[in-house]
């Protein structure tokens, strides 16, 4: 499951015939998504790399609300090449957490999510293929896994979902692809073994798509996130356990701006949300939206530096619990600083 509150939801809809307890439960929480949905999300303090110029959050995901991993890469200070990162939120502050970066190469991390309490998955790039990476004792050490053999070129990975153990979907997309041309959207498969290519959700190719985002709060309910075309339209898709399908979404459209969506939470069918950004020029604005059941809607979000701020990916703190979203501001000190905002309500 991608976040341990997916399988909390799986559970409660078995629980289903247990009568009115379950009903009240569910209605407790159905008003607290319609109370974080209305007050949106605020800043939060993070950690920068000691020596840094350049730190950015790409990815998530909590296991309650003392435990925590976000996922990014960083630059020291007069050099060029990016390392991985990660940080992890004991409940009181966010502390950087080493992992490794094969000698040479620009290794970024995009996402991160959790089976369990101690058993995390995270994916991004290595220069020119994808980077997976495994811990196994909670975000507190990380090992790398080898990326599938028969991955196109130049393949990055901007997403996982985790159903089980033996079930996890990462997407992303890679530069050469089927056609050899513009940018492709890449799914990949951990059966428990090994990690393979499979095909992916049926998108009109315009040479520029891509995939960012990946829920599953069942292998019934997917929703995954990205963008398509030069000129950036948010795409939303959704698997409902047997074809996907295209799901309208709002787009702020003052000053010609232009919509990314690069993360997605699906906590239950009628609860999921999205992170991005909006950008107008050379100029970004976060952008948060939230599905209830019926319709995408877009809700508050923060934008607390002088700059550029911009989403990457969120997860929720805790069953019933606001939610948590990571990303980047520009413009302070450092230039480029980590963002992590929460929901209230």
């Amino acid at each position: 499951m991608v976040f341990f509150s997916a399988r909390w939801f799986r559970t409660r809809r078995r629980c289903a015939a247990a009568g009115t307890t379950a009903l009240a439960a569910a209605l407790v929480l159905g008003v607290a998504a319609t109370a974080q949905a209305a007050t949106g999300f605020q800043a939060q303090a993070s950690s920068n790399v000691t020596g840094s110029d350049f730190d950015e959050l790409d990815g998530v995901t909590s296991i309650g609300a003392t435990n925590a991993t976000a996922v990014g890469f960083f630059r020291i200070s007069g050099t060029l090449t990016f390392r991985a990162f990660a940080e992890h939120w004991n409940g009181r502050t966010w502390a950087v957490v080493t992992v490794p970066s094969p000698a040479g190469d620009d290794t970024r991390l995009h996402a991160v999510a959790a089976d369990s309490a101690t058993d995390l998955w995270a994916v991004g790039s290595d220069a020119s293929r994808s980077l997976i990476e495994h811990s196994t004792n909670g975000g507190l050490s990380w090992s790398v896994v080898p990326s599938p053999g028969n991955e196109p070129a130049a393949s990055e990975l901007h997403a996982i979902s985790t159903v089980s153990a033996t079930d996890i979907r990462a997407v992303g997309y890679s530069r050469a692809g089927a056609t050899g041309q513009g940018f492709e959207p890449l799914i990949e498969h951990w059966n428990g073994t090994a990690w393979s290519v499979v095909p992916g959700a049926p998108i009109t190719a315009t040479g520029s798509d891509f995939l960012t985002g990946v829920s599953a709060a069942s292998s019934a309910e997917v929703w995954a996130v990205g963008r398509s075309g030069r000129h950036p339209i948010p795409v939303i898709e959704h698997w409902n356990g047997s074809s996907w399908t295209l799901v309208p979404s709002p787009s702020v459209t003052a000053g010609n701006a232009q919509d990314v969506l690069g993360g997605v939470s699906a906590i239950g069918s009628s609860d999921v949300w999205a992170v991005g950004f909006s950008s107008v020029l050379s100029t970004s604005q976060t952008l948060a939206e939230y599905w209830n059941g019926t319709a995408w809607q877009i809700v508050a979000s923060a934008n607390p530096g002088p700059g550029s701020s911009q989403l990457s990916s969120l997860a929720q703190t805790a069953p019933g619990g606001p939610l948590r979203a990571v990303g980047f501001t520009t413009g302070g000190t450092p230039a480029t600083a980590t963002l992590v905002e929460t929901t209230v309500g």
